[in-house]
Parts: structure tokens; C-alpha cells; sequence
């Protein structure tokens, strides 16, 4: 379970938060174009929007020891119907110098919503060839307020393998934006919202018996998962914090970046 929530504190390094009052449950849809015309504007204004970027993003562990860097090139940008399609190339980098396959995937921008494809966020783990990947796009609005409530987000990856198949299923819950903050990290310094929320996994393993599956639900019901996330209209989200039990288990944010 560490792990997941690992890839899951790099993947959320590229999504913010919603402008709705009232929580509630929603899962991902295509792009919408009736608003992209009027708000273009807000998805170039990201660094993930823009041709030929680069950023550099550093996983800490909760001591503060490095454990990893992502880099993520913007390849081409591209209109669709009047949504901004991104297409990106991600790596990892681990400590111990391995460098992990890149894969690739894209980002939209209909000028209110960010789309991704939540396969990114298992891009380490696409050394196996034989592994299949089926996943759902996530949405997240661009634009928020201090104090507002955010619905929630339901998430679903598919892997298979060897003919079987494990699927994955998650679920942001109770996401707030609780502050307005400065936030410096070694790339510079940022006017940022802060967000945080909630984070409940499902998994569906094949040949998990029920006694297993019984076993592993007790295990997510004595842990509570939190992120807190700091996101910069002017750039995208620039530091994030993932907390097992109110306890800190791993920091990532934006170390270096080029356009």
C-alpha cells in the first residue's frame, strides 16, 4: 500500500481542485468544448500546457532523504476541437541511479478543467511488457477559493496480465481548499492554494480468496490516508505531502523547471 500511495503523491503533482459548492461523487468524462473558447487562456498559462517544458519534481521520504525524481517533457501542444491536448513524456529516476522506461500519455485543458489520463501515475511500473494498461481520465477545475469545499473524485486503473486481470480503484474524498499561501521550493516561489483531502483505495486482485480481501479491508480501515496539495494558478501544483495516520510519509514538489 506504501507504494501505490508513493506513485499517487507524483501522478496528483499535475492536478489542482473544483470551483463546486456541494461535494459530491463524480467520475471522469471527455473534455467539454462549450467553455474552452472564452477561458483558452488558463490552460497556456500552466507549464504543463506549453511546448518544449520540462520539470523536474523530487520525492522525499518522511526524514527528508530523497527518493526519487520525475521528469516530465512537454512534447507538443495541440488544439482538438477547441480543447489543449499535451502530449507528455514521463521518467523516473530512483536514488540508487536506476532510470525507469518512459512512458508516454497526454494532458487536456478545456480553459476550466484539467483531463489526465491516471495511467501516468503507474508509469514506473511499465517495465514489464506483458502488462496491459486500461484507465480512466480525471478531471480537476482550474479555478478555486479560499474555503470552499471540492467534490469528490472517483478513479479507475486496469492491469492485466498473463491473461488476468487487477483493477484499482480510488476515491479523493472530503477536499478542501483551506488556505492561501506563499510556497518556495528550490525552483522558486509561488502564490499558492493549499488542498486537502482524503484518499480510499479498492483493489480487485485476481485470485485474492475472501478471507484475503477481508484481511485487507481491516488493514484500510485503521488507515487514514491524507494529501495536501499546493497549487499555483500561474504554474500547476507546485508541492504535495502525503500523511499515513496524521503522520508525514512523503513530500514531493518542483525542484527544477525550463521552458
Amino acid at each position: 500500500m506504501k507504494i501505490f500511495y508513493t506513485l499517487l503523491l507524483s501522478v496528483l503533482f499535475i492536478a489542482c481542485n473544483s470551483t463546486e459548492d456541494s461535494p459530491k461523487t463524480t467520475t471522469a468524462d471527455s473534455p467539454k468544448t462549450e467553455s474552452a473558447v472564452s477561458n483558452a487562456g488558463a490552460c497556456s498559462k500552466m507549464i504543463f500546457f506549453q511546448k518544449g517544458a520540462e520539470v523536474e519534481a523530487t520525492s522525499y521520504n518522511a526524514e527528508g532523504k530523497e527518493v526519487s525524481k520525475q521528469l516530465t517533457k512537454i512534447l507538443d501542444v495541440r488544439n482538438e476541437n477547441g480543447v489543449t491536448v499535451a502530449d507528455v513524456e514521463g521518467t523516473d529516476r530512483l536514488n540508487n541511479g536506476e532510470e525507469k522506461p518512459a512512458m508516454h500519455y497526454s494532458y487536456k485543458c478545456d480553459g476550466d478543467k484539467i483531463y489526465f489520463d491516471i495511467a501516468s501515475m503507474f508509469r514506473s511500473e511499465k517495465k514489464d511488457g506483458d502488462v496491459g494498461f486500461q484507465s480512466s481520465t480525471i478531471e480537476y477545475p482550474i479555478n478555486l477559493n479560499e474555503g470552499e469545499s471540492l467534490p469528490d473524485v472517483t478513479g479507475v486503473m486496469r492491469s492485466e496480465k498473463d491473461g488476468k486481470t487487477s483493477e484499482m480503484k480510488y476515491h479523493f474524498k472530503d477536499r478542501r481548499v483551506t488556505a492561501k499561501e506563499e510556497i518556495t521550493t528550490p525552483a522558486g516561489t509561488w502564490n499558492c492554494y493549499k488542498i486537502s483531502n482524503t484518499v480510499e483505495v479498492e483493489l480487485d486482485i485476481p485470485g485474492m480468496d475472501e478471507n484475503s480481501k477481508r484481511i485487507m479491508k481491516e488493514m484500510q480501515s485503521k488507515t487514514k490516508n491524507e494529501t495536501v496539495t499546493w497549487f499555483s494558478p500561474e504554474f500547476g501544483i507546485v508541492k504535495m505531502e502525503m500523511y499515513l495516520n496524521g503522520k508525514l510519509s512523503t513530500r514531493n514538489e518542483v525542484t527544477a523547471f525550463k521552458k
